[in-house]
């Protein structure tokens, strides 16, 4: 079985949070109606482009989907979510991705000090 990845998780925390505040039905129909400007697997490497798109469907409940979203996110990763004034979801996503970089470039570092003691 494969390892899910960083967009996997990003993903299912998107669908399930929808899921949950939405339903399934609606959040099938705002994919259908994002397909248009943004394909699903495009959202974690364009998330502000998601955030726009969400908001020009939903308004203001675009930002409680998204923040809702970047802590389901954060749980699978396994981290504590704070809230970072003027942080958007992008932000939050864009600064996993590089936290999720720099724990596996010190694992990395490690392993190689490691190999060579």
């Amino acid at each position: 079985m494969r390892s899910k990845t960083f967009n996997d998780l990003l993903l299912e925390a998107i669908d399930e949070t929808l899921i949950d505040l939405v339903g399934a039905r609606a959040k099938n129909m705002i994919f259908d109606y994002l397909e248009c400007s943004i394909r699903r697997d495009e959202i974690p490497n364009q998330p502000a482009k998601f955030s726009a798109l969400l908001e020009e469907i939903s308004g203001k409940a675009a930002r409680v989907i998204g923040r809702a979203a970047v802590r389901r996110l954060y749980v699978k990763l396994g981290w504590k979510f704070y809230e970072v004034h003027g942080f958007e979801p992008a932000d939050y996503i864009e600064a996993a991705k590089s936290r999720l970089k720099r724990e596996l470039e010190q694992q990395t570092t490690r392993a190689l000090v490691r190999n060579f003691d």
